[in-house]
């Protein structure tokens, strides 16, 4: 598992300037990491973060309501997290993105990780697709070995526009290094 920032361009808003960085997790297949797929998931929302559908859904660790009456938790205050034997890491990586800046750990500058809701500025379906697009591309930079798999991307909810509205933004742009496998 991996877990970080990648650079996702700049906007300009009102005559502020935002750095923007967007949180990823990125769980690698416990099957064949280098020739299984990539699955780029994201919740919808708008504003949902992704981790929640990581942690309840798909990913190889689970969260439920046992998770809070194990013995472990009443000791240490710290839900305890199951195997997930259906998790998707079976036969996939998986890439979870947060977005847009400040969905869950996401952000911008100047306001930093502590910034609020609107930090970030105000958000449509275009400039979300543009900033998801840059960051893909810095994601598959700061991961090379990954361009070569099939890639998914898939989610739930508002991701019924935001993979779509992503789709498009890749294929519109014939040197995407994600849109070679896509």
């Amino acid at each position: 598992m991996f877990a970080g920032f990648i650079p996702c361009g700049e906007s300009e808003e009102n005559g502020t300037s935002y750095e923007m960085f967007e949180h990823y997790m990125f769980i690698e297949s416990e099957n064949d990491p280098v020739n299984d797929p990539l699955i780029i998931w994201t919740n919808g929302g708008p504003g949902a973060d992704s981790i929640f559908g990581l942690f309840t859904e798909l990913g190889p660790l689970w969260l439920d309501g046992e998770s809070l009456l194990t013995d472990d938790f009443n000791k240490t205050g710290v839900p305890t997290l199951f195997y997930n034997e259906h998790g998707w890491t079976q036969v996939a990586n998986v890439l979870v993105i947060n977005s847009p800046p400040p969905v869950g750990f996401s952000y911008c500058n100047p306001e930093g990780p502590t910034g609020k809701g609107e930090s970030c500025g105000t958000w449509n379906d275009t400039k979300n697709a543009q900033h998801n697009y840059l960051y893909l591309e810095n994601w598959m930079a700061a991961f090379p070995e990954f361009q070569s798999n099939p890639v998914y991307i898939i989610g739930e909810s508002y991701a019924g526009i935001y993979v779509p509205t992503l789709v498009r933004e890749i294929l519109s742009n014939s040197s995407s290094l994600v849109g070679k496998n896509l």
